[in-house]
């Protein structure tokens, strides 16, 4: 369905306010440039800081932070840590948790969409750019402003279509009512 090419966000919930935000690989960049790499943070229980740097990670994300994480520049992203951490208060940890783990899953592939890779071979983000970008041909911003998920789909389609991989067959489905 086209819903399901359409970049969707996640909802997350600061002071009482809504955010539609996605872990872009902005937002990753950002994580590991200014504080540690996803899965160093998921790798043990979440402390406050780490909360508030994922939400400062998402908000890479926001159209008003688009030229500072373009540039690189994250000490313009806006809120700051100094913001979100005095507008996050210790009651909204628990919901934000839940909130933050969510985008995260949204933003990666399906295990079964993980075929983007070869098998048996070593495959890093360069091989998955370089797929992206010089093989497939979409612009380098677009694959900074993508998800996880939103680049394994799109590779994935393209090895279909172009004969590369076999499609997945289609499955109808029936209302028993």
């Amino acid at each position: 369905m086209l819903r399901d090419i359409d970049r969707s966000s996640s909802i997350i919930h600061i002071s009482g306010r809504e955010y539609g935000v996605r872990l872009t690989l902005y937002s990753l960049l950002y994580l590991e440039t200014c504080y540690k790499s996803l899965s160093d943070i998921f790798g043990k229980p979440m402390a406050k800081e780490d909360i508030v740097q994922i939400c400062r990670a998402a908000m890479c994300s926001c159209p008003w932070n688009a030229k500072a994480v373009r540039t690189r520049n994250f000490a313009r992203v806006r809120p700051s840590l100094d913001e979100l951490n005095k507008r996050i208060e210790d009651k909204d940890i628990p919901l934000l948790t839940y909130e933050l783990t969510n985008a995260v899953i949204a933003s990666m592939p399906d295990a079964a969409e993980d075929d983007v890779q070869p098998p048996d071979k070593a495959f890093h983000e360069g091989h998955l750019r370089a797929i992206y970008v010089d093989v497939i041909g979409r612009p380098e911003e677009e694959f900074w402003n993508s998800t996880h998920r939103e680049i394994a789909k799109r590779i994935d389609c393209y090895y279909e279509v172009k004969g590369d991989k076999e499609a997945a067959d289609l499955v109808q489905e029936f209302d028993d009512d």
